[in-house]
Parts: C-alpha cells; sequence; structure tokens
C-alpha cells in the first residue's frame, strides 16, 4: 500500500495526468499485492468500470450545455435575474448568484458557470462601480452551485462507481444546493449594503414577463433533465439525450442563434471533454478494484472509530478532508479516488450513502474554488485580469458561508434524505 502511494504522490509532483496517475499507481499497487496473476483482469476492469449504460448520458450533458453556450442562452438567463434583483443595492452581485442557481441545471459544471456568466458580468460589474476582486470572488463561489443542483455531471459518475440511484441522488441534492445559493445571497446583500453598491432602474412587470418567458425557454432543458428523471418518466441517459435535442431546437429555431457550425464545433468538444472523463473513469475502476483487495475500506472504518464513536465528530473530519483535497485536485477526479475509500467506510458506521453523497458533492465543489488552488476561483480571477491573490479576501466570505451550509447538510439528513423519500426513492 506504501508504494501505491508513494508513486501517486511522486507522478503528481511530476504534473503527469491524473487520469494516467490512477491507473498506474493502482497497477503498480496490484503487482506489489499478487504480481502479473493480479494485473491479469485489469484490462476487464478498466472495460467494466466505463461500460455501465447510466454513463451514456455524459456525453449528452456535455453536448447539452455546449449548445446552451453557444445558442446564446446564458444571456436571457441573466436578464430575468437582472429583472428580478438588479433595482437592489449590489444588484449584478444578487443577479450572479441567481444566474448561477438558474444555470446550474443547464451545464452541471462549476468551471462552465464560471466562463458563461463570468464572461458576462464580470466586465459589467467593474463598469458600474464593483471591485474587480468581489466581482471574481462572487462568481467563482456561486459557481460551484453548478455540480451540485441537477443535473449535474459528477454525480452521475459518483453514482455510477458506487452503484447509487441517479434519481435518488438528484433528488437529495436540489434543497443543499438552494440552501447555499441563499446563503450566498445573505452575504451578497449584507456586502452590497456595507459597500454602497450601485443598483439598477426597477423593471416593470412586462419587462419582467418578457424576460421570464425567454428565460423559461432556456430553462426548459433543465426542466425536461430533471422532469423526467425525478418522475420516472425516462432513464437518466434518455432524458440526457432529450435535453440536448431541445436545446438543440430551441437555440435554431426559438432563438435562431445556433449554427450547423456551433453544432459541429459542440459535438467536437463534446468528443474531447468525454474521452478524458471515460479515461478517467475507467482509471477509477481499476483503482476502486485495488482498494477493495487492499483492505482500505475497513482500515478506514477502524481508524474512523477509532477517532470516536459519534458519528458527527467522525464526519466533522470528513468534512474538513474533502476541502482539503479539493483545494488541490479537481472535482470529478477527487470524487473518483475518494467516493470508493470514504462512502463504504461512512457506511459501516451508520451513516446513510445517499446523505454521504451529499457531504461529498457539497466539500469537493466548495474545495473547489478555495484558494489556494481553487480552479473557479482562478478562471473568474482571470476574466476580471487581476492577480489571484487579489480575489481570494472576498472570496472566503462566501466560502465561509458555504462551509457553514455544509455543516448544517452534514448534521441534519433531513435535508439530503426528504425528497427523495417523497419521490420514492428512499
Amino acid at each position: 500500500m506504501a508504494i501505491t502511494f508513494l508513486v501517486f504522490f511522486i507522478l503528481m509532483l511530476l504534473a503527469v495526468p491524473i487520469g494516467y496517475i490512477m491507473g498506474f499507481s493502482s497497477m503498480v499497487g496490484l503487482f506489489a499485492m499478487g504480481g502479473f496473476d493480479f494485473l491479469e483482469p485489469v484490462a476487464v476492469r478498466l472495460h467494466a468500470g466505463s461500460a455501465a449504460y447510466v454513463l451514456v448520458a455524459i456525453p449528452f450533458f456535455i453536448l447539452a450545455a455546449e449548445l446552451l453556450n453557444r445558442s446564446g442562452m446564458t444571456e436571457q438567463l441573466i436578464r430575468f435575474a437582472n429583472s428580478l434583483m438588479g433595482h437592489l443595492h449590489g444588484g449584478l452581485s444578487h443577479v450572479n448568484i441567481f444566474a448561477s442557481i438558474l444555470f446550474s441545471g443547464l451545464t452541471g459544471a462549476a468551471v462552465t458557470d464560471t466562463v458563461a456568466i463570468g464572461g458576462i458580468l464580470i466586465p459589467a460589474m467593474k463598469k458600474q462601480g464593483y471591485e474587480p476582486g468581489y466581482s471574481a470572488a462572487v462568481t467563482a463561489t456561486s459557481s460551484v452551485i453548478g455540480p451540485i443542483i441537477p443535473p449535474s455531471i459528477v454525480m452521475v459518475l459518483y453514482a455510477s462507481i458506487l452503484r447509487l440511484s441517479v434519481p435518488a441522488i438528484f433528488a437529495a441534492a436540489i434543497i443543499p444546493g438552494l440552501l447555499c445559493g441563499i446563503a450566498l445571497l445573505v452575504i451578497s446583500f449584507y456586502m452590497s449594503w456595507r459597500r454602497k453598491y450601485p443598483r439598477y432602474q426597477k423593471a416593470s412587470f412586462k419587462e419582467i414577463r418578457n424576460a421570464g418567458y425567454q428565460a423559461l425557454l432556456a430553462m426548459g432543458t433543465g426542466i425536461i433533465i430533471l422532469g423526467t428523471i425525478l418522475f420516472g418518466i425516462t432513464t437518466v441517459s434518455e432524458a440526457a439525450a432529450l435535453g440536448a435535442l431541445y436545446a438543440m431546437i430551441i437555440g435554431m429555431f426559438v432563438y435562431r442563434s445556433l449554427t450547423i457550425k456551433d453544432i459541429w464545433a459542440s459535438m467536437i468538444s463534446t468528443v474531447r471533454l468525454s474521452g478524458i472523463v471515460f479515461l478517467l473513469i475507467a482509471a477509477a475502476a481499476a483503482l476502486g478494484w485495488f482498494i477493495t483487495l487492499s483492505g482500505v475500506i475497513d482500515a478506514t472504518a477502524k481508524f474512523s472509530l477509532s477517532i470516536s464513536h459519534n458519528p458527527m465528530v467522525i464526519l466533522t473530519l470528513v468534512d474538513a478532508f474533502i476541502l482539503i483535497v479539493c483545494m488541490f485536485i479537481d472535482v470529478i477526479p477527487a470524487a473518483l479516488i475518494l467516493g470508493p475509500v470514504l462512502s463504504p467506510a461512512m457506511a459501516k458506521i451508520g451513516v446513510n450513502p445517499i446523505h454521504f453523497a451529499m457531504i461529498m458533492m457539497l466539500g469537493l465543489n466548495i474545495g473547489n474554488a478555495t484558494p489556494p488552488m481553487g480552479m473557479t476561483l482562478m478562471t473568474a480571477s482571470q476574466i476580471a485580469d487581476i492577480p489571484y491573490e487579489k480575489s481570494m479576501k472576498d472570496a472566503m466570505y462566501f466560502i465561509a458561508a458555504e462551509v457553514v451550509m455544509l455543516l448544517v447538510v452534514t448534521y441534519l439528513p433531513f435535508f439530503s434524505l426528504w425528497l427523495p423519500g417523497i419521490l420514492g426513492y428512499s
């Protein structure tokens, strides 16, 4: 086991892509345990890990997000959010967060949210007199809501490797995601009031109605995907395909902003990103097999119980561990590495796997915006054209609010388990 960790960290220091690190280090561990006899089934594990039917949904989710971005639907969502909240002090700050909540059901990826919304709102906020660091901070921290509120690519991956119900995880994530959004809005209102940030003229009812109609068409993708899955109308893969088809039709024939060239570019981008994701999935399957054979899960459970027999104490320490890990590793690789170890170990001490999935989703995505290596914060800082360090201070206010919500979800399983129970996924 020690040699596996050594190889893993050496390859990370050498900046080897994480998919290759996972695959190679697991092969080293398997060879150390049983020689070539343990290596022979690796090819089968690599194929089996990436052959689950539910994973067909991932390319369609990616394609839907690409089509939505290229058809200009982001502007419609921002316009609607601005008609509702733009007249308040710090209106663009609140619009940024509210737009991320609306946008979350369309992309399922934090960096995509950061680029799509930040590319429009950060320059607008700077022009209105907001500090560039604040503009980047609110964009980055609100973007993490994207992979929390379903549909979400990382949730599909997590459910696949741990054999959990995707609809159950989707249902469980809605309330925690909204809680994070509310917490960010509270911080935004307070900081905007203290700093006397500007506001727009209040929109008329007609303007709100027109903006809402256009935004509803854009949000139809998320409504179709989530609605058909949660109410058992389609499978996850079928819902993702319907969402991508809807985005294409709306972009081409309603907004008339999506061209054949855009569709082709979207498909090329989808193939490239899907290849990366499926490499990670295959490598995670090999790593998961090694983890199972090595007894790490039992050892983790025993170590947790040696610290405390109180699950809440253990989960608090796990929260801290997840946040730290995702400061340095991207969300999807972190979920694929930590999920097979922590979820079964927590189940052994009585933690519901769906509840723990929500803890993982919140912790991983909050960590993705947290310095020193927060990917979304780095991206937002680049859009704002400022050094990364200048956005850190304001980001910590929002991150602190999200961490509080993480602890609320950790200590109160009701927020994660109530909706799946109502929908019959208990």
